[in-house]
């Protein structure tokens, strides 16, 4: 983990490798949006899910900076939502933490982007700092696209019918001929 001061504004500049964040205020837009700074300057948003992301992952606790997860635009110049991107990595994200399975992108089925059930969603992802995509200087930190998962479910982690390594050799024993000798010893180095 490092950090910075921040260049151009009052965001933290950070490095995390591994940190739980979540959505706040979720807002969803299929067009691009006019958003007004500080200083009264305009500019226009990428359509997509823009979020306040609040850190929860120890050290940085609390901090907080905006981010647009952006739908990409495709050949004939229309905005989507595909697999690559940071939207559709966030997609993926969120279903997978409701269903267990990804999005599946082919199918032709719209998602359902219901903000209610946006705001709180947790994930991890790599923390990285952002640049300027006009002065190119720091200005802030955001979620690595490339990074972002769903918290691994402790419900989820074994498979039904799944067999630890133990029962797996143990079994595999019973189903080979030993020799009475060759039985012994076995037994006496299994655990009980």
């Amino acid at each position: 983990m490092s950090t910075a001061p921040a260049k151009e504004s009052g965001a933290p500049i950070i490095t995390v490798e591994h940190a739980k964040v979540k959505l706040i205020d979720p807002e969803f837009s299929v067009e691009p949006v006019e958003v007004e700074g500080r200083e009264g300057s305009t500019w226009s948003r990428d359509p997509g899910l823009n979020a306040l992301i609040e850190m929860d992952d120890g050290m940085y606790d609390g901090i907080r900076f905006y981010q647009n997860f952006r739908l990409l635009m495709n050949d004939k110049g229309d905005y989507e939502l595909r697999e690559g991107g940071s939207l559709g990595s966030l997609v993926n994200a969120f279903n997978k933490t409701r269903t267990g399975e990804p999005f599946d992108f082919d199918s032709g089925k719209p998602f359902d982007f219901d903000m209610t059930e946006w705001d709180g969603f947790e994930f991890m992802t790599k923390i990285v700092p952002k640049k300027n995509p006009t002065t190119k200087q720091l200005c802030g930190s955001m979620c690595h696209h490339e990074t972002i998962m769903a918290i691994p479910d402790p419900s989820r982690k074994k498979k039904k019918g799944a067999k630890s390594k133990i029962q797996q050799a143990q079994e595999e024993v019973q189903q080979a001929d030993l020799s009475p000798e060759e039985e012994k010893l076995l037994q006496e180095a299994m655990p009980d």
